[in-house]
C-alpha cells in the first residue's frame, strides 16, 4: 500500500540522514586531529519494485559511507624533528608493540616522539616501524641505498650477532624494526673511501719523491696518518708505497681487478719502551724464523753475505752490450754511456773503464751496502772495492761479459744458520736501540730476499725494513709472493724492566704475502708501475689496468690494527673486521679529479675521506627519502634507519581503527613496500604534519542541509500519521 510505503520511505529517510549526520559529527570532532580521513556520507535510491500501473510503491533512501581514505591533507611545518608527514599515496607501517608485534597497520599521523624507552610512537600509541641502515659489506644480496656518495644496506644485527640483511618488500617482524634513537649513543666511523687528488711535477727527475699525508679513522675513532710516498721511475711513471700508520699490525695495497692482487705489504712495531734483556722477538721471513734477543752485550761486527757456490761468477776485463753477471742468485746488469734504455746499475764514473770485474764489483757492493749496510762485502782479484754509487734505475746501453778471469766472492763467512741477531739494551735509550734492532730487522729482510730468490721490485726500494724515521717503530717490507709465506710476526713476550708491555702489537699477526701475478722482478725495471700518465699529464693506467680491463677504478688499502679497532680487512665485524678502504686515486684518461702529472711543483689538490671520530648523538633529520639521519656533536651526519612507505591499489578500502590508523582488507589489496618517492609512492616530509582534510565550512554546510532533510523526512512520518489516523476514522 502507497500509504504504508511513504511512512516507512521516511523512516528510511530518517536513517539515511542520521548516518550522515553521525559522520558529520566524526568529521567536525576531528578537525584538528593528525592524519585523520575525513569521511563522507552518499546516498542511494531504494527501489520497491512497481507490479500496478495505477498505484505507486514508495521505497525510501539508503545511506553509502564513503572513506576518503587517499585525499591528501595540507602539510603544516613543525618544530620537532620527528614530526614526519607523506606527500603523495601511502602509508607509514606502525604496529602495536615496538619489538615482535603480532601485526601492523597503516597510518597517516606521523607526530612521533621518544617514549621512555626510546622508540618512536605516535599520539595514537602506534610504533613506527623500517629498515635500520648500516655500511655496506660487499654482499651482493643486501638491499643497497646510496647516499652522498656512501653505499649502505638494509640490515641489522639480530640476537646472536649476525647480520640480517632485510627483504625490503615484506611486512613481518624479522624484515621491519622499529627506530630507537637511545641505542645511537656516541659514534664514529672507520674510513672505508679515500680520495686523493694531486698534481706530481712532471718535471722531476727520475728517483724524485714526493709524500702525501692522508688522515683516516678506525672503527673507535682515532685518527692516523697514513702517509703515501710517490716515487718517479720514468718520465710518465710513477710507483707509490705505503707506511703502516702508529698503532697497525699492517697494511696492504690491492689492485682494482676482481681478483685484488696485493702488490705491496708491510708491517710495523711500535714501542713504548726498552725491551728488558732475556726477552726476544721473532719474524717468520719466507719460512725462515729470525730470532731477535735483546741482550746485555754487542752482537758480532761480521759482515754476512750468501755464500756465492753454484751462484757466483767469474768475469774477464772486457765485455759486449747487454751481458749479465749473477752474484748471489742476483743478476746485475751494467750501464755504458748515455742511451734511453732503462736497466737496473748505474756504474757511471768508474776510473777504470777496462776493468768489467771492478765495475761489477763495485755495482754489487753498493746494492749489498744499501740494502745490507756499509760494510766490506765484495772482493775483484783480492781487492776491497768501497762503493758509494746507489743502485738505481737511470738511462743507459746494457753490457757485461762471460765469467773468464776474476772471481766475486763473499768477504766473511755464510749468513749464519741460526738466523739469530742480539741487540744489546744496557744503558741505552729506546732510540738507540731501535736504530740497531731497525738496522738488523733491515739486514734480515735483504738477506732473505736474496736467499730465497724472490727478486727484488722492478724499482727497488732502498730498504726492505729499518727505524720509522721519527718515531719510536720499526717497519719491515714484504717480499714474497708465496701464498702460505706471510711475515708472521710475535714480539708479544717484549717486557721492560717494570713488566709492562714493550710494544703496542702484543700479538701475533701475520703481514699477508704479495700476489704471485705481481711477484718482484729480480732484473727488469720495465714492468708495469703503479701510475702511468698520458702525455696530457691525465691517468692512463692505474696498476696497468686501464678503464677497459680494471674492474673497479678505485684501489684498496687493508690495514689490520692492534688497538683494538676492527681490522680494515674487507671482512664483517662479526668476524673482527670492517670494509677496507677504496683508494680513488681519479679515472682513467680524465682530469677531473685524482693523480695528473702537470707542470710546476707537487700540489695536494684535495683528500677527502668518510671516516669520523667519536661524536655524542645530537638528533636526527628525515630526508624526503625518508632516510633518517643521525646527527652528532662533531658535526657529522650518518644515515641510520629508512622509513619505507606502504602503498595499496585501493586505499579508500581500508578499514579505520582507533588510534588514526587502517588496516588492510580484501577491497583494500595487499600492501606494497616501497622506499618513499619511488614507484609512485609519496615523499616525506620531516618536520612536518599532515593536517585533517575536514572543511569545517563544508561540514556546517552539509549539516544544514542534512538536518533540514531530516526534518523532511519525518514530515514524511507524521504527515503518513495523519493520512492513517483519517482512514482509521472512516469507520467511525
Amino acid at each position: 500500500m502507497s500509504l504504508y510505503g511513504a511512512l516507512f520511505a521516511g523512516v528510511s529517510g530518517l536513517a539515511a540522514q542520521s548516518s550522515a549526520m553521525g559522520a558529520i559529527s566524526d568529521n567536525v570532532t576531528n578537525v584538528n586531529t593528525i592524519g585523520y580521513k575525513g569521511s563522507k556520507v552518499n546516498f542511494q535510491t531504494l527501489v520497491t519494485k512497481q507490479v500496478s500501473t495505477t498505484a505507486y510503491s514508495a521505497g525510501g533512501v539508503q545511506s553509502r559511507p564513503r572513506a576518503g581514505v587517499d585525499v591528501q591533507g595540507l602539510l603544516q611545518a613543525t618544530t620537532s624533528s620527528t614530526d614526519v608527514g607523506i606527500s603523495g599515496s601511502g602509508f607509514f607501517i606502525v604496529s602495536e608493540q615496538a619489538t615482535s608485534p603480532v601485526g601492523y597497520a597503516y597510518s597517516r599521523a606521523g607526530s612521533f616522539k621518544v617514549d621512555k624507552d626510546g622508540y618512536l610512537q605516535n599520539v595514537g600509541g602506534s610504533y613506527l616501524q623500517g629498515w635500520p641502515l648500516d655500511n655496506w659489506d660487499g654482499t651482493a644480496t643486501a638491499s643497497i641505498v646510496n647516499k652522498d656518495g656512501s653505499v649502505y644496506m638494509k640490515s641489522y644485527k639480530n640476537a646472536a650477532g649476525e647480520t640480517y640483511y632485510m627483504n625490503d618488500n615484506a611486512v613481518d617482524s624479522v624484515n621491519l624494526q622499529p627506530l630507537n634513537l637511545t641505542n645511537i649513543g656516541g659514534t664514529a666511523r672507520a674510513t672505508s673511501t679515500l680520495g686523493v687528488a694531486a698534481n706530481l711535477p712532471s718535471g722531476a727527475l727520475v728517483g724524485a719523491t714526493e709524500k702525501t699525508n692522508a688522515l683516516i679513522y678506525d672503527s673507535l675513532g682515532n685518527a692516523h696518518n697514513l702517509n703515501y710516498t710517490w716515487s718517479k721511475r720514468a718520465s710518465n711513471s710513477w710507483d707509490y708505497e705505503v707506511m703502516p700508520p702508529a698503532g697497525s699490525t699492517y697494511v696492504a695495497l690491492d689492485d682494482q681487478t676482481s681478483a685484488r692482487q696485493t702488490s705491496f705489504a708491510a708491517g710495523r712495531l711500535d714501542f713504548n719502551s726498552v725491551p728488558k734483556a732475556g726477552t726476544n722477538m721473532t719474524l717468520k721471513l719466507g719460512g725462515q724464523d729470525y730470532t731477535f734477543n735483546f741482550v746485555n752485550t754487542d752482537d758480532s761486527n761480521n759482515n754476512y753475505l750468501q755464500n756465492g757456490g753454484t751462484n757466483a761468477s767469474t768475469v774477464g776485463t772486457t765485455g759486449a752490450a747487454g751481458d749479465t753477471v749473477v752474484i748471489g742468485g742476483v743478476t746485475f746488469t751494467l750501464v755504458s754511456g748515455a742511451a734511453s734504455n732503462t736497466t737496473e746499475i748505474d756504474i757511471t764514473g768508474v776510473t777504470a773503464a777496462t776493468d768489467l770485474a771492478s765495475r761489477v764489483a763495485q755495482a754489487a757492493e753498493s746494492y749489498f751496502d744499501t740494502r745490507l749496510g756499509a760494510g766490506n762485502w765484495v772482493k775483484a782479484n783480492g781487492a776491497v772495492i768501497q762503493s758509494s754509487l746507489p743502485l738505481t734505475a737511470v738511462t743507459g746501453t746494457t753490457f757485461g761479459a762471460p765469467a773468464t778471469d776474476a772471481t766475486i766472492n763473499d768477504n766473511a763467512t755464510n749468513f749464519p744458520g741460526d738466523r739469530v741477531f742480539n741487540i744489546n739494551v744496557t744503558a741505552k735509550s729506546l732510540s738507540q736501540v731501535l736504530d740497531q734492532l731497525g738496522a738488523q730487522v733491515n739486514t734480515a729482510f735483504a738477506f732473505e730476499s736474496i736467499n730465497g730468490g724472490y727478486g727484488l721490485p722492478p724499482s727497488p726500494p732502498s730498504n726492505l725494513g729499518g727505524r720509522v724515521a721519527g718515531e719510536n717503530a720499526i717497519w719491515f717490507r714484504q717480499f714474497s709472493s708465496n701464498s702460505s709465506q706471510g711475515i708472521e710476526v710475535n714480539a708479544s713476550g717484549l717486557t721492560d724492566v717494570n713488566g709492562a708491555k714493550s710494544v703496542q702489537q702484543n700479538v701475533t699477526y701475520t703481514v699477508p704475502p704479495l700476489s704471485s701475478n705481481v711477484a718482484w722482478n729480480r732484473t727488469s725495471v720495465t714492468g708495469n708501475n703503479a701510475l702511468k700518465f698520458n702525455g696530457d699529464g691525465t691517468i692512463d693506467k692505474i696498476h696497468g689496468y686501464d678503464e677497459t680491463s680494471a674492474n673497479d677504478p678505485r684501489l684498496r688499502v687493508r690495514i689490520g690494527w692492534s688497538n683494538g679497532a676492527l681490522n680494515m680487512d674487507g671482512s664483517t665485524v662479526t668476524s673482527g673486521g670492517s670494509p677496507a678502504i677504496s683508494l680513488f686515486l681519479g679515472n682513467y684518461n680524465s682530469s677531473a679529479g685524482g693523480m695528473q702529472q702537470k707542470a710546476g711543483d707537487y700540489q695536494l689538490t684535495s683528500l677527502t675521506q668518510n671516516g669520523n671520530k667519536f661524536g655524542n648523538f645530537a638528533g636526527v633529520t628525515i630526508g624526503e627519502d625518508g632516510i633518517v639521519i643521525a646527527r652528532f656533536d662533531n658535526g657529522v651526519t650518518t644515515p641510520i634507519f629508512m622509513i619505507p612507505v606502504a602503498t595499496f591499489v585501493n586505499p579508500n578500502g581500508m578499514s579505520s581503527s582507533t588510534g588514526n590508523v587502517f588496516n588492510q582488507t580484501s577491497l583494500s589489496g595487499l600492501p606494497t613496500v616501497r622506499e618513499a618517492g619511488s614507484g609512485g609512492s609519496g615523499k616525506i616530509a620531516g618536520g612536518s604534519l599532515e593536517s585533517s582534510t575536514v572543511d569545517l565550512g563544508e561540514e556546517f554546510t552539509n549539516m544544514i542541509t542534512t538536518q533540514r532533510a531530516y526534518s523532511a523526512a519525518a514530515k514524511i512520518i507524521t504527515t503518513s500519521d495523519q493520512m492513517l489516523e483519517e482512514l482509521v476514522n472512516i469507520k467511525r
